[in-house]
């Protein structure tokens, strides 16, 4: 089965905020709506995401992962209609309004996730290199961290108001690869 690769997901990720910029820098500024609107509403952003993906999306908490995307065939056979019971996860995702609010935190738990891709969202509202060197440091301490870097299957996206400007950056071994 394909992997979906963290540039596949950049990119839908930048298709998808482009299409919905008026909106998303109207709500920017109230924390509440904006991530609503991100992962928990009838019209969620991450929605548009899976399906340009080719991806079903469950946007709410699973299993205290902020949103989690997969196929059809992921899906726990022969159970009751309405349950959604996952074997495998094609993207666990995260989003984070405050950047100054623990990002350690999602970083350590998408660590823990078996997922085709982990992705992190937050906003920085100064300086990121700190930061970026920090969760570096988290994830190289992984035993799993060699893989992650192989498979480019740990992804950071800032987004930032002034300009409607995105950074993606992938772990790799040595540093963050700006995408």
């Amino acid at each position: 089965m394909e992997k979906i690769t963290s540039l596949a997901f950049y990119n839908a990720w930048i298709e998808s905020v482009n299409n919905r910029k008026e909106h998303l820098l109207k709500i920017w500024r109230n924390p509440k709506e904006y991530t609503l609107h991100i992962k928990g509403d009838e019209n969620c952003l991450i929605e548009e995401v899976s399906e340009k993906l080719d991806l079903i999306c469950y946007p709410r908490d699973y299993y205290s992962i902020d949103t989690i995307l997969y196929k059809q065939e992921d899906l726990v056979p022969k159970i009751k209609d309405g349950t959604y019971w996952v074997r495998d996860i094609r993207v666990a995702f995260e989003h984070e309004n405050n950047f100054n609010g623990g990002l350690y935190q999602e970083v350590s738990h998408l660590l823990l996730i078996n997922a085709d891709l982990k992705v992190l969202v937050t906003y920085p509202n100064g300086e990121t290199e700190t930061e970026l060197n920090y969760l570096h440091e988290i994830i190289k301490g992984n035993r799993y961290s060699k893989a992650i870097s192989d498979d480019e299957s740990f992804l950071i996206i800032f987004g930032y108001e002034n300009g409607f400007a995105w950074e993606g950056f992938v772990y790799k071994e040595d540093n963050w690869k700006s995408i």
